[in-house]
């Protein structure tokens, strides 16, 4: 992992895989400390704690919460900007975020909005994992998947 991070995300990366006490410990105090804090970087470093690999999901979620708390507006164009990078070693993650924004009415407008304005290889990525999400349960989000997919292929 890269050295400069900020000391709070590099503690929340460094314990991110929760398999102790004490990683959780450390990982619920790191994000208490960010609590607050809406530094860009800090923003744009968050979506790289998140791990499939994780071995307490209920702790992740507190992670979750944390960048669902931004400016909406910030927290979606930080989440497109980290998907390609979240593919990998996120992959879950990245759905439960989606999922979570396909639910919500004024999130899923304003996602689609700023989709539609980001790099081929963003749109790219973003329609990969709707058109997976929607695979997997088409009665709940088909609908919803198929009105950010056409905004974002009618703007090139």
């Amino acid at each position: 992992m890269k050295e400069n991070l900020h000391p709070g995300i590099a503690t929340l990366y460094e314990n991110r895989l929760l398999r102790t006490e004490l990683e959780c410990e450390r990982f619920d105090r790191a994000l208490e400390g960010l609590a607050g804090d809406t530094e860009d970087r800090i923003i744009h470093e968050i979506f790289k704690v998140f791990d499939d690999e994780t071995e307490q999901e209920e702790v992740m979620f507190s992670l979750v919460h944390f960048v669902e708390s931004y400016q909406t507006e910030m927290y979606l164009t930080q989440l497109l900007e980290s998907l390609p990078a979240m593919l990998e070693p996120a992959r879950d993650w990245a759905i439960v975020l989606n999922k979570r924004i396909l639910e919500d009415e004024f999130c899923r407008s304003e996602y689609a909005d700023i989709a539609s304005g980001m790099s081929p290889q963003i749109k790219r990525v973003l329609s990969f994992l709707l058109e997976e999400i929607k695979e997997d349960r088409p009665k709940l989000f088909e609908r919803h998947v198929n009105e950010i997919l056409g905004k974002i292929s009618r703007s090139g």
